[in-house]
């Protein structure tokens, strides 16, 4: 933390990191708050496993949540490709009717929930999704103007939990979605748009929000009354009344707020003290914003712990340094919170000379730097050969942040309108594979036929939802490969276990080389209930809910980090409530990262 002098001669280390620091949301929200954390870890299903290569045991009795509103009886798994089930999606089924909003999501979107059982879902989440297949799924439920489920003690009350789900995924620019879409005013939701503006650093308008909910008859429940009143002592303390901060921060207080960074804030600003402050171990946004009153804020003292909406709202500071600016979006699309356009936009107007304040040998020693010089190079370059390199070389960054799926949703419009010559053909696999990446599979096709990498087709094929299920040609390729022990066993065991999952008909060759092999027990399996409550909310056509038990089942690492039973009832359980696309996009995250290359990439 940088600070002026003053400050830091009279309390020493300004800022000693320590952790274990309560957060301000989910102190001053506990009285409404619908996902509040449980206090321990649930068990799960791999907790008491069978012997490797035997069925699971998810049998335990589910919760009142797993078991729903339905009486039929659960599901019972097995093993997820051996032996299949749940079956195919039968063809005659009847697609459900999709609501016109934009968000391709069935109309009766929260049927078979109330809201205290969307809550209870809610409680288990890891939030923000880091795949981006499940992530665009959350985010297009939050986005949803779907009829909402039953129980709300308020009308706002649902309002104001897709609002607090789109903070914590630091997808801020959607609230305003969403506050535009239903026009609701109400206490909780205007005291979440003043949250916004202040953590934006739209300080006039979200302090008049704040002033207007001062007063004893806004009726702000419970605790959510205490963050108020830290805001209220921020907007006192911005305006340099010192009186009405200290007030404030002892009336939050009172509310049971402990928030220790901001109250030390208020309380060296009403006393005219220099405090000596200590960062939480998860920088808030609004956290964030309380330093800014002391002075100048060192981004980096807070960047590695800073939430997600923190991390979204420097993302969107054009008034930061091109290095820090970079940083921030870096972080903000590896969330999923920044759009890939705006990714790009940040990297094409980043100023790289020492005029605007770069010095040009950081340019290649500092990644972020490195990063937008590399991308305005790829922009610039007319060659395929230069193209190739920049685009390499950006990716390879990317795979070591773990990024590779998202940057490639950056990149891909950057070689859409390249030529496919002969003098290209040498960075074709990294070429298709950013355009399949992207959704692109037409321009994937181009580059695999006229490089000749055939088994490249069979993966395009899995991924575009306009490809159905039954035999695929394109599968013949790798069926070769596993005849001729070509394949790892994962890549044997992820593909037979996706294309049974997609209705896509198992090559002999696969299916006989995947049984050789030795099933993983590795990867996120979710506690008991969680799989076979997934299947029930399938059958029943339960689109949010089965939604939901997806995330839940697949877990923070999505696809490619989800027990193999748990990637395969995800897949069955979005085709049967109509979302194709959705689950082809999880096959291909599940399988991009396993697919055979060429030894020279």
């Amino acid at each position: 933390m940088r600070v002026p002098g003053h400050i830091a001669a009279l309390s020493g280390a300004l800022l000693g990191l320590v952790a274990g620091l309560g957060s301000l949301p989910a102190v001053a929200q506990d009285s409404w708050n619908p996902f509040k954390a449980n206090a321990g870890p649930r068990p799960r299903a791999s907790d008491a496993a069978a012997p490797q290569g035997a069925p699971g045991p998810l049998t335990a009795e589910p919760s009142v949540l797993m078991r729903g509103s339905a009486s039929t009886p659960m599901a019972q798994p097995t093993a997820p490709w051996v032996a299949p089930r749940g079956g195919s999606v039968e063809r005659s089924e009847l697609a459900p009717i999709m609501a016109t909003d934009g968000t391709g999501l069935p109309l009766e979107l929260w049927r078979g929930l109330d809201l205290k059982a969307v809550e209870e879902l809610l409680t288990g989440l890891d939030l923000p999704p880091r795949s981006p297949a499940v992530h665009q799924l959350w985010r297009r439920v939050l986005l949803a103007a779907a009829t909402p489920p039953a129980g709300s003690p308020t009308v706002e009350h649902f309002v104001a939990l897709r609002l607090e789900a789109l903070y914590r995924s630091g997808l801020l620019s959607d609230m305003e979605v969403v506050l535009s879409q239903t026009g609701l005013s109400g206490p909780v939701v205007e005291m979440l748009r003043a949250r916004r503006n202040i953590g934006l650093g739209r300080r006039e308008i979200g302090c008049r929000g704040v002033a207007a909910l001062a007063a004893p008859s806004s009726g702000l429940p419970g605790r959510l009354k205490g963050e108020m009143q830290l805001l209220s002592g921020y907007c006192a303390a911005a305006g340099g009344d010192a009186r009405a901060a200290a007030l404030a921060a002892d009336l939050a207080r009172e509310e049971g707020v402990e928030a220790e960074l901001p109250l030390a804030v208020l309380a060296g600003f009403a006393e005219g003290t220099k405090p000596k402050l200590t960062l939480p171990a998860r920088v808030l946004l609004l956290d964030y914003r309380f330093l800014e009153l002391l002075g100048p804020v060192d981004v980096a003292q807070v960047f590695d712990r800073a939430e997600p909406a923190l991390i979204a709202a420097l993302a969107a500071d054009s008034e930061l340094s091109p290095r820090v600016r970079i940083a921030a979006a870096e972080a903000a699309l590896g969330l999923n919170a920044l759009p890939p356009e705006r990714m790009a936009e940040v990297y094409r107007r980043a100023s790289l000379t020492s005029a605007g304040g770069v010095d040009p040998a950081a340019t290649t020693t500092e990644p972020a730097l490195r990063h937008a010089l590399y991308f305005q190079a790829l922009a610039a370059a007319r060659a395929g050969t230069q193209k190739g390199r920049f685009l390499r070389a950006l990716l390879a960054d990317a795979r070591q942040r773990g990024t590779q799926l998202q940057m490639a949703r950056v990149l891909a419009p950057l070689i859409g309108d390249l030529v496919i010559t002969p003098d290209a053909l040498w960075f074709a696999e990294t070429a298709l594979e950013t355009e399949l990446i992207a959704g692109r599979f037409e321009l994937a096709r181009r580059w695999a036929e006229a490089a000749n990498l055939r088994h490249w087709l069979a993966l395009i094929d899995v991924a575009d939802p306009e490809r159905r299920g039954g035999r695929l040609a394109s599968l013949a390729p790798i069926a070769d490969l596993a005849q001729a022990g070509r394949l790892g066993g994962e890549t044997l065991q992820r593909l037979a276990t996706v294309l049974d999952a997609l209705d896509i008909d198992v090559p002999i060759s696969v299916w006989d080389a995947a049984n050789r092999a030795s099933q993983p027990a590795s990867g996120h399996l979710p506690e008991t209930g969680v799989l076979a409550a997934l299947a029930q909310a399938a059958e029943h056509g339960d689109a949010a809910r089965a939604i939901l038990l997806v995330m839940r089942a697949l877990g923070p690492a999505g696809p490619e980090g989800a027990n193999l039973l748990a990637l395969g009832d995800s897949l069955r359980a979005l085709r049967r409530v109509g979302l194709e696309a959705a689950a082809r996009q999880l096959a291909l995250e599940a399988l991009v990262a396993v697919w055979p290359r060429m030894a020279a990439n």
